[in-house]
């Protein structure tokens, strides 16, 4: 048992600078907060150019279709990009799928995916398979950062199939953490499937006709104002304190409302 224990954080550890510390990365980052901020910035300009469609991204709708999606958006950032968590995770007490389990949970996402027409669905179908497919992505949680990130343009992907799209920007995000936490089983051990239905009310708000007026999409446009700035990599002062966060070009607020979406 204690060598299982040992074992245990060895794994977690390999993926921090120092135990309890901050998560490896490409741009030598040792500051949490800093890493952040940098991560998203980093990811932003990434997922512009899938939303742009300038990234080859088979729509197989299996483990390789969202290795792929998490490789683009995070390859600036960490060596695993597109890698299956080594660990197990939880959040607030709840807890993920077992690493051991991922390729199997994938597979039934990706079930859902492909058991249904989504070409013909009506307005009320689409809500319930689109929060079906969502929430089992989401208690899979298989990276060991990005999730949310990866599990939105999932969600896109599969939109594309049917007659609608999906705008994030309509649903605030308590109510969507909210109902994200309220879909997941109360115990994973005992009820290993999440509840849609909880999830129905935020995907229903937003879910929009297909050729219907795009809204502004303050992301994709932090993304663009990014490419068009003078930044040209990281911010590598110091991180300040809590209550005096940098303005980096007007990305903070949008990093940190990611960040609570990818809990």
């Amino acid at each position: 048992m204690t060598e299982e224990v040992s074992e245990t954080k060895q794994r977690w550890n390999a993926y921090l600078w120092e135990p309890g510390g901050c998560l490896r990365n490409k741009l030598d980052i040792k500051n949490p907060l800093e890493l952040h901020f940098a991560e998203y910035a980093l990811r932003a300009n990434r997922q512009a150019e899938i939303d742009r469609g300038e990234v080859d991204i088979p729509r197989t709708y299996d483990a390789a279709h969202v290795k792929a999606i998490h490789r683009h958006l995070l390859q600036d950032v960490y060596d695993w990009a597109g890698e299956f968590r080594t660990v197990d995770m939880n959040n607030r007490g709840q807890h993920f799928v077992p690493a051991e389990l991922l390729d199997k949970w994938t597979d039934k996402v990706g079930a859902r995916v492909k058991d249904k027409d989504w070409s013909t669905m009506s307005r009320e179908e689409f809500v319930q398979g689109i929060a079906e497919v969502y929430s089992y992505q989401n208690l899979t949680h298989p990276f060991r950062e990005g999730n949310g990130a990866t599990a939105k343009v999932f969600a896109q992907h599969v939109a594309e199939m049917s007659p609608y799209r999906l705008d994030f920007d309509r649903v605030e995000r308590d109510e969507w953490n909210a109902a994200s936490r309220a879909a997941y089983p109360p115990d994973l051990e005992k009820s290993s499937d999440p509840d849609p239905s909880k999830l129905y009310a935020v995907f229903d708000k937003m879910t929009v006709e297909r050729g219907s007026v795009l809204r502004a999409d303050p992301e994709l446009a932090a993304a663009l104002q990014l490419q068009n700035s003078t930044y040209a990599g990281v911010d590598t002062r110091p991180a300040t304190g809590m209550g005096e966060r940098r303005d980096t070009h007007g990305i903070d607020r949008e990093a940190e409302q990611e960040a609570e979406r990818d809990g």
